[in-house]
């Protein structure tokens, strides 16, 4: 079974066409339709279906594909890997990261990186668990740093609590809520939440409950934290914001925060990846700096 063989098998699958794949892959298509029939004949199983529309895998190519994934990244992480200690500074680095770990850790952590492997690409997704946990179990993800339950760990992962994320309540300065003490002055507010599966939007709903209380009904809902403070500066909407975002400079700015009395609940961000998946020098590098500025 060839490293090229499966490449070729991804290729096919994604594009969908002989002639395409033979392109991508600077083969012609003869030699690739021989490859694919010596990795039928190996498996003893047709892996394509051909059409005039092109080609798509059988039910065995669709059980072989995730593997042949793996398999790829696995043998081009282990090249990169043997090329960093010989001193090649180039590479890939790929990982998945909650929007607050984005907006704070991650700008400082690659600062220092970059001067050391100004070569390595970083391809940096923003994602959070569970949804990102098929990317991690394929191989696609080196790591990623995401809030995360303990109770929820999978088989095949791992993780490592890196530190625990206070979530403060924001409004805009003039708003008549600015100076609420407890969560029952906040009930019939209109809430915003940048609400992703146990994000700051969600946890603050454990508070309510907390109080038997309904958790408020959100009259907008982001999926990313970029716009929730400037909506929140100039409307009487009421929000969560991870620490780290609110103390930003240009965030405080425009926002206060409420100093409400009642307990409120924290994020634990945690360092997801799989298992059995080393890392190469370049990913444990990137690693190394997230943990440090996640301990300021």
């Amino acid at each position: 079974m060839r490293i090229q063989t499966l490449r070729a098998l991804i290729s096919l699958h994604q594009l969908g066409s002989m002639r395409a794949a033979a392109e991508q892959l600077h083969v012609s298509q003869p030699a690739l339709t021989l490859a694919i029939q010596q990795l039928e004949s190996e498996l003893g199983s047709p892996l394509l279906v051909r059409s005039q529309r092109g080609v798509t895998l059988t039910a065995f190519g669709e059980a072989l594909l995730p593997r042949a994934r793996l398999i790829v990244m696995e043998s081009d992480r282990a090249k990169e890997e043997i090329a960093q200690i010989r001193g090649d500074l180039g590479g890939h680095v790929r990982l998945a990261s909650s929007p607050a770990v984005a907006l704070s850790v991650l700008p400082q952590a690659l600062r220092p990186f970059m001067e050391k492997y100004p070569q390595v690409q970083v391809h940096c997704i923003e994602g959070t668990y569970p949804a990102i946990a098929p990317a991690l179990r394929d191989g696609t993800l080196d790591f990623a740093v995401t809030p995360f339950g303990a109770n929820e760990l999978e088989a095949g992962l791992e993780a490592e609590s890196l530190y625990r994320s206070e979530v403060v309540i924001v409004v805009n300065k003039r708003h008549p809520l600015a100076q609420a003490r407890s969560l029952v002055e906040l009930h019939q507010a209109r809430w915003a939440h940048a609400t992703v599966t146990r994000g700051p939007g969600a946890v603050i709903e454990d508070a309510f409950r907390d109080l038997g209380l309904e958790p408020p009904w959100p009259a907008i809902i982001f999926e990313s934290l970029l716009a929730l403070p400037e909506v929140v500066a100039h409307t009487d909407l009421v929000a969560t914001l991870p620490r780290r975002i609110f103390d930003q400079a240009h965030v405080r700015e425009k926002l206060c925060e409420v100093p409400i009395q009642d307990a409120l609940p924290t994020l634990g961000m945690t360092v997801l990846r799989r298992a059995d998946h080393a890392l190469t020098p370049a990913a444990n590098e990137l690693l190394g700096w997230i943990r440090q500025v996640s301990l300021t």
